[in-house]
């Protein structure tokens, strides 16, 4: 049995049917653009409001005062005589507290810290304690410390000391 195909879709072995092309759509019309004078836009970070007129009666009156801005809270800190750091050995997970003098040095893991400085807030202020650290490698003989500098205990991601097996985190300052 033979199926009566019509020619414009039938195939062969050598050809292929293409289907009729698709009908073309006129581009859409051309938007006549109003004529404008160029603006002269400020640059960027020196945007300003814009001020709204004044009114007539208000040309007599005084400026107004600029407002008053808060003053600042005063950057104290209270010195301590005993810094407390958090130690992490990530090795084997276990964590532990060291409570080192101010001028004091003690061993933790394979490495030496040394606490120069300790201070923490006073009442009435935002709650905050650093520790001025140096931290040396205790199996090398080199005397470059691995990490010299503050830690700060609101910022406890802030310093880290080299690629030892420990972590420390300020607790206190006593």
């Amino acid at each position: 049995m033979v199926l009566a195909v019509p020619s414009a879709w039938a195939q062969s072995v050598n050809t292929v049917a293409v289907p009729p092309a698709p009908p073309i759509v006129a581009a859409p019309p051309a938007v006549p653009s109003a004529p404008s004078a160029p603006t002269v836009q400020p640059p960027p970070g020196l945007v300003q409001t814009p001020v709204p007129p004044a009114a007539p009666d208000a040309m007599s009156a005084p400026p107004a005062s600029a407002p008053v801005a808060a003053p600042s809270p005063p950057n104290t800190w209270l010195p301590g005589s005993t810094a407390t750091l958090g130690v992490l050995n990530k090795v084997d997970g276990s964590t532990s507290q060291v409570s080192i003098p101010v001028g004091g040095q003690q061993h933790v893991g394979d490495l030496n810290v040394s606490v120069l400085a300790c201070v923490t807030r006073p009442p009435g202020q935002l709650p905050d304690t650093a520790i001025f650290l140096s931290v040396q490698n205790a199996t090398q003989d080199s005397s470059a410390p691995i990490y010299h500098g503050w830690m700060v205990r609101s910022m406890p991601g802030a310093a880290v000391v080299g690629d030892a097996s420990e972590i420390f985190r300020v607790i206190a300052c006593s």
